[in-house]
């Protein structure tokens, strides 16, 4: 890639996660269903005319990130990623998959690289495990390695209850110590495929808690249990829960159910806050023309980040 041919930098914004609908290993291998949100995180990339590549403020993840990125796209030039840090790190909200994810994104679009999602998820899983909250609507991927990418549509409209059950935690460092999750029973990933094509929130809810409980055989979220606690009195649809991080999050079908399962939790002093569901995927902006990660890869999108 020639230096004419590029732009000089580009901002990704990538969507935080309330952690996973779904995640262990079956017959196929590791598999993971992010839940992701409203919010989300960006990162910033610049290409410079030096060799220098550097990263603000330093975290190897995405340095690493930004390096793949850059030997993907042929630059020899120099380049920097500045992390805008907009979520907590350590919770399980996802934001080491948004440095990572961010780096790519960013990078591609700077250099005028279409970005398909394997592509986007095998480079991101090449320096860590990973979600799918960088690609539009819900996916079950291999978080370990990409060797599976499957689409399965849009997410629910559901309010999220999250809870912090204490932390931080190290992604890698979890998959290190615990593997990549719990066996699953046979069909889960199509019991699940199958609920959000339908839109059965109860039989989502369902999947959802119970691979919150098997994850407890990991490590435990001691606030589990009050939460579904409160989601059995208040009628939610069940709990999710960050698999590689502390926090969990009661699945609510409107925002009273919400309300209530905050008061409930409340009168037990354990503090919550309120996020949103939604699956837009990553959005990156470059030179005036922003775009979004798509199943055909970055697309131009009228949409504002």
């Amino acid at each position: 890639m020639t230096r004419e041919g590029a732009a000089r930098g580009a901002v990704a914004w990538v969507p935080a996660t309330g952690g996973e609908l779904l995640q262990g290993v079956d017959e196929q291998g590791p598999v993971l269903v992010s839940l992701p949100l409203r919010r989300g995180g960006t990162v910033t990339v610049r290409l410079l005319d030096g060799g220098e590549v550097a990263c603000v403020p330093e975290r190897p993840h995405a340095l690493a990130a930004l390096g793949l990125a850059l030997e993907h796209c042929g630059w020899t030039g120099g380049a920097e990623v500045l992390l805008g840090g907009e979520v907590p790190i350590g919770l399980g909200l996802g934001s080491s998959t948004i440095d990572v994810c961010g780096a790519i994104a960013a990078t591609f679009a700077a250099l005028r690289r279409p970005l398909r999602p394997k592509l986007l998820m095998r480079l991101a899983t090449a320096v860590e495990p990973s979600d799918s909250s960088a690609l539009p609507g819900l996916w079950a991927i291999d978080h370990c390695a990409a060797r599976r990418l499957r689409p399965l549509g849009p997410a629910p409209r559901l309010q999220l209850v999250m809870v912090d059950g204490g932390g931080p935690l190290d992604t890698a460092a979890v998959h290190r110590r615990w593997g990549p999750g719990e066996p699953l029973p046979p069909g889960e990933l199509q019991r699940l495929a199958s609920a959000l094509a339908h839109g059965d929130l109860g039989t989502v809810g369902a999947v959802a808690t119970a691979s919150a409980r098997r994850n407890q055989h990991r490590f435990t979220n001691p606030l589990l249990e009050s939460l579904l606690d409160a989601v059995h009195h208040e009628g939610a649809a069940g709990v999710c829960v960050a698999h590689s991080g502390c926090v969990a999050a009661a699945l609510c079908p409107t925002p009273i159910v919400a309300a209530r399962v905050r008061a409930r939790l409340s009168a037990r002093r354990i503090s919550s806050w309120r996020e949103q569901v939604r699956a837009a995927g990553a959005a990156v902006h470059v030179e005036g023309i922003e775009s979004v990660v798509v199943s055909g890869g970055l697309e131009p999108s009228t949409s504002r980040m």
